[in-house]
């Protein structure tokens, strides 16, 4: 059986070797929080609040400030969230699809069961944060900083994640048909338990230097490079 070179298994190893998640701190009593509160403008901070069953569209929340803070069933769609910052903050059930999110901070964040289709991550850092079963199809992530990310059961068919820089990322059973990982470097990063197909990389396919892939997926990205492979 052939082997990778010990220099290719060593920058694999040396990549995937994760951190810890940690999780949100987010305390027993939070404040509700209203629609109005949003929509006039929130001028401080939001501190251990509790926002259920927002509906907003087209709102203009850029460079909000939220930590210890709780969003659930959130209708928050095509919504402008540009610089804002997220400290310990949970998203339940929330739907950000074309919400904007550049230049935005997510620190010690989860999401779960969340909408986020054709949203707008450019450039945003993304630190400590984990999406389960969440769809980012369509999504834009360029330039957007990844550290310490878990993605599970997550579905990133057609996002935009050209020149991103990811760091310690664990990836479960996730979706990439049609993606675009166009000069973004996946040394360390497993695929093995995703869906991989379509996907977009430069003539050179330098991308996916030291990357892991199952058997099936290698012998699609060899046939583009002209290999026959053996059935």
């Amino acid at each position: 059986m052939a082997t990778l070179p010990d220099t290719v298994q060593t920058a694999f190893d040396r990549a995937a070797a994760q951190r810890a998640l940690v999780l949100p701190t987010i305390p027993e009593e939070l404040r509700a929080l209203e629609a109005d509160e949003l929509l006039d403008g929130a001028t401080e901070p939001l501190e251990a609040i509790d926002a259920r069953d927002l509906i907003i569209a087209d709102g203009n929340f850029s460079e909000l400030e939220a930590s210890h803070a709780r969003f659930t069933n959130c209708f928050l769609s095509c919504c402008d969230f540009s610089g804002a910052l997220f400290t310990d903050t949970v998203f339940e059930e929330c739907d950000f699809a074309n919400t904007y999110f550049d230049s935005a901070g997510f620190t010690r964040c989860t999401f779960k069961n969340c909408k986020l289709t054709g949203a707008s991550f450019m450039e945003a850092n993304l630190e400590q944060v984990a999406f389960t079963d969440c769809t980012l199809a369509y999504s834009a992530q360029n330039r957007c900083r990844w550290w310490g990310m878990e993605a599970t059961r997550c579905d990133f068919s057609g996002a935009d994640m050209t020149e991103m820089e990811l760091h310690y990322v664990l990836l479960d059973d996730d979706r990439f048909i049609g993606t675009s990982f166009f000069r973004t470097p996946l040394l360390g990063i497993d695929f093995t338990t995703c869906q991989l197909e379509g996907v977009a990389l430069s003539d050179t396919m330098a991308e996916i230097y030291g990357t892991k892939m199952n058997v099936y997926q290698a012998a699609a990205l060899a046939r583009r490079l002209g290999v026959i492979v053996a059935e």
